[in-house]
């Protein structure tokens, strides 16, 4: 049987700005950017490495195989899907095959398995390859930034308290100032600080900053605790880093020995990101929506597009090839 590969050129353009937050590795450190994705390309006119924002392979291949997976649990119905199987529809966690598995056996697995077969898990080899998607030309993430307001913040709610509560919440709210505050100071102890370890300032001048700090620092936990319950004030100054609105991102995907079924999958995945097409955090703040253009080749020759976005069903062309 011959075995073909499926290409899809594949353009995400972004509606609203993407708010991407990567974990940090353990003993690392964020970037300047809250550890959005960024990745080295290219020189400037005195080759200096430049840096461009992205998005990850990974949350646009975890968007699809969650989908998939969410697929085929509906299809099983209501309580018919195992724990194992959940784990290995949703995140690739199958069970440990042994390496005594022999090539038909393990075809048997793949075959019962769409899933599986396609993206592979922590023991079969994927057959579905996601690039990064990249912007044209490099471009950083921006800072955003907002306020998360407080009750006193909407006229008529302090008035519609009981009397017990206005003066718990009042208070509070004076607590909370003086804390925010000596934390804003405390902040710009911790840099003064740092730098002048880094400076190599005299031990002196160190333990009079760490002295300042510590002091500050004591006076917040003991606002925090005059103010117990209600200690997290909801008025605070928000900021994320988000890529740009209106930004098309180009990447690709590949699947290798393609099967009629792969297509089926791919188009399920797209479909539900057409549907909901939202990926990135803050989309409570008006982030993440995006839309997109798949153009699928088999070995070469167009035989499909395939477009999504504004929250209806993907939209598919087919071609003669």
């Amino acid at each position: 049987m011959q075995k073909h590969t499926l290409t899809v050129e594949a353009i995400i353009t972004t509606q609203a700005p993407l708010s991407i937050t990567m974990p940090v590795a353990e003993g690392g450190r964020a970037n300047g950017y809250n550890n959005f994705p960024l990745m080295a390309r290219g020189l400037d006119a005195e080759g200096q490495v430049q840096q461009t924002a992205y998005l990850p392979a990974s949350t646009v291949r975890g968007f699809l195989r969650r989908a998939c997976g969410l697929a085929a649990m509906a299809q099983r119905g209501e309580g018919k899907t195992t724990l194992q199987q959940a784990y290995s529809d949703i995140l690739g966690q199958s069970k440990d095959i042994k390496e005594e598995v022999d090539l038909q056996q393990l075809a048997a697995l793949r075959e019962a398995d769409p899933i599986l077969d396609l993206f592979g898990s922590w023991s079969v080899k994927s057959r579905l390859l996601v690039s990064n998607f990249v912007p044209k030309v490099n471009i950083l993430p921006q800072a955003v930034t907002g306020t998360r307001k407080d009750l006193e913040d909407t006229e008529g709610v302090l008035e519609g308290l009981t009397e017990s509560d206005r003066h718990a919440y009042t208070h509070r709210s004076e607590t909370n100032s003086q804390r925010a505050a000596i934390e804003a100071n405390a902040t710009k102890l911790k840099r003064e600080l740092n730098k002048a370890k880094k400076d190599g300032k005299p031990a002196a001048e160190l333990k009079d900053l760490e002295t300042a700090l510590h002091i500050c620092e004591s006076q917040v936990a003991a606002l925090k605790a005059q103010m117990g319950d209600m200690a997290n004030s909801s008025r605070t100054i928000t900021t994320f880093y988000a890529f740009p609105a209106d930004i098309p991102l180009h990447g690709r995907m590949v699947i290798e020995q393609a099967k009629e079924r792969d297509l089926t999958l791919l188009l399920q995945g797209l479909d539900a990101l057409s549907r909901r097409p939202l990926l990135g955090a803050q989309v409570a703040r008006g982030c993440g929506e995006v839309a997109g253009d798949f153009t699928i080749k088999r070995d070469g020759i167009i035989i499909q597009t395939i477009h999504i976005g504004g929250w209806e069903p993907a939209r598919v062309e087919n071609f003669s090839g």
